[in-house]
């Protein structure tokens, strides 16, 4: 067994500390469920895995986009101490249970003993087509934890309502104090198709935080003091990670991370937004360049500190490390990656990325599942309190998402992916301290579109200080095509457009250069 070992470094931070990561896949524990995109968790030590999927990326045109045989019908619990795995089959269940808690992407959280699972993207035997789910599913975890293990029946232990305002796949379902934040996500009816043209299917983004508090007596649920923050030009997000935050004032919250789609461009988000009680924060400085999509992630507090770190295991990213070149390499068509990577806040409030120099030993991570050990020292309850951690500790298990065979299987044959039964354990390192770089973004919201082109290409960078820029389009072989600008800039936004009708068709680098920086996009011409 091989231990893969990062240090992730803090050296302007007012509170500068380290932190340090190793990785162990395990060799022991196999009782842990194939699949991806669902409902996950602990509780009395042991996991729970409800509905998402079996096969690997969903697919992008119809009919075959999302194929019924990929649907996860079974419920899953597993005692990891004891290497034990029991299952259930939801079939026994009403359809509109049964139909919603097997869905996709949608949205779940433990509220002492009671699960709550909110819409989710599945299919509808009914009407024989798909639809994001209008609907709540409370699920009493101490009775379907000892009838799944019992193997009796699982009925009891479900109930639910249908209310429109839940419509929302691919979001987060959080909880502040009595109230649950629903936040950001979409609502998606009929076959998924990636065309908004195709006919099949309406798609609508909720651009909301939407707040509630559930009633809940034990029999009967319903919504009250339901509310709504819209924002359409920031709040366009699915898919994307929401990590629960302590601030430096100790105020919790959560910071949305990246996220997918931009309106009007088929590219990620790079910044983030702070949400808390009352309200919300987008930090349009901070580009996160390592991560845009959901994957597992980890919340570390370190409460003599006041330092929030938030992990964030392999999934698909816009930006990568070249390997071979160590450069920082941009692939509009958000790739699969291996990265390790880490967002720290620290006392002042300041973000800092960061490439922890590891990665998986595979394309992984893509709607992964982070499990904390039961052992690890807690902080509230949600977060890991690094400052009572030991050396090499293990905090968790990284476990299922999806596993593919190339970067962007999404373009080639996306069946050639699959979900994984593969897991990973987490420790964290005190004793050893190396350095490693920082993210440095003098240049943030680098984006080329659009990408494939065909005679003009829309480039957009902004600059965090005054800088002298060089942009070139170079051929594969190295060979510099085209120069777009060489020039002083000023601090801020910058826009051009590059006539690229006089290349040859095929893939080509569009090179942006700073005195510190030197960033690549991978361009495409039809």
């Amino acid at each position: 067994m091989k231990y893969l070992t990062a240090l992730l470094l803090l050296p302007f931070f007012i509170d500068a500390q380290t932190v340090r990561i190793s990785i162990l896949e395990s060799s022991g524990l196999n009782s842990a469920p194939a699949i991806h995109s669902g409902a996950f968790g602990t509780f009395k030590n042991k996991w729970y895995f409800i509905g998402g999927r079996q096969n690997g990326l969903h697919g992008f045109t119809t009919p075959s986009a999302f194929p019924t045989n990929g649907i996860n019908d079974i419920i899953y619990i597993t005692d990891p101490a004891n290497n034990q795995m029991w299952s259930a089959s939801t079939s026994t269940l009403p359809d509109n249970i049964r139909e919603a808690i097997t869905s996709s992407n949608m949205q779940f959280h433990l509220s002492d003993s009671t699960l709550y699972m909110v819409g989710g993207y599945g299919w509808k035997d009914a009407i024989q087509n798909f639809i994001t789910w209008p609907t709540l599913t409370a699920i009493d975890m101490n009775g379907l934890m000892n009838a799944v293990i019992n193997n009796q029946s699982i009925a009891p232990y479900f109930r639910q309502i249908e209310d429109s305002s839940l419509a929302i796949c691919g979001a987060h379902l959080q909880k502040l104090d009595s109230v649950y934040y629903l936040v950001f996500g979409h609502r998606f009816d009929g076959y998924y198709d990636r065309t908004d043209t195709s006919g099949f299917h309406i798609q609508r983004y909720s651009h909301e935080i939407r707040k509630f508090q559930i009633e809940d007596d034990g029999t009967s649920l319903s919504l009250k003091n339901y509310s709504a923050i819209q924002d359409s030009a920031n709040f366009r997000r699915r898919d994307y990670n929401l990590i629960p935050q302590i601030f430096p004032n100790g105020k919790e919250g959560f910071t949305a991370f990246s996220g997918v789609f931009r309106k009007g461009i088929d590219l990620p988000y790079l910044d983030c937004i702070d949400i808390t009680d009352t309200g919300y924060q987008i930090r349009s400085t901070f580009n996160q360049t390592l991560s845009q999509y959901h994957s597992a992630v980890c919340a570390l507090y370190d409460s003599s500190t006041g330092a929030m770190h938030n992990l964030f295991f392999g999934g698909m990213g816009m930006y990568y490390r070249d390997t071979t070149t160590g450069l920082t390499v941009i692939d509009s068509q958000v790739p699969f990656v291996r990265t390790i990577s880490a967002v720290t806040r620290n006392a002042a409030n300041q973000l800092q990325e960061y490439d922890l120099n590891i990665s998986f030993p595979a394309l992984l991570g893509t709607n992964a599942y982070f499990l904390p050990d039961f052992q690890a020292p807690l902080y509230k309850e949600q977060y890991i309190n690094y400052s009572l951690l030991q050396n090499h500790q293990r905090v968790g298990y990284i476990i299922g998402g999806i596993e593919s065979p190339e970067l962007n299987i999404n373009s080639t044959d996306p069946s050639l992916s699959f979900a994984t039964a593969r897991v990973f354990e987490v420790f964290i390192e005190k004793d050893t301290v190396s350095a490693i770089r920082p993210v440095k973004n003098e240049v943030i919201n680098f984006i080329c579109y659009p990408n494939p082109a065909s005679n003009f290409v829309n480039v957009e960078f902004e600059l965090v200080k005054a800088s002298k820029v060089s942009i070139e389009l170079v051929s594969t072989e190295g060979k510099v095509l085209s120069e777009i600008v060489n020039k002083n800039y000023t601090t801020g936004k910058q826009k051009l457009l590059a006539d690229i009708s006089g290349l040859p068709r095929g893939v080509f680098a569009c090179v942006l250069r700073t005195q510190g920086q030197k960033i690549v996009i991978r361009l495409e011409k039809q």
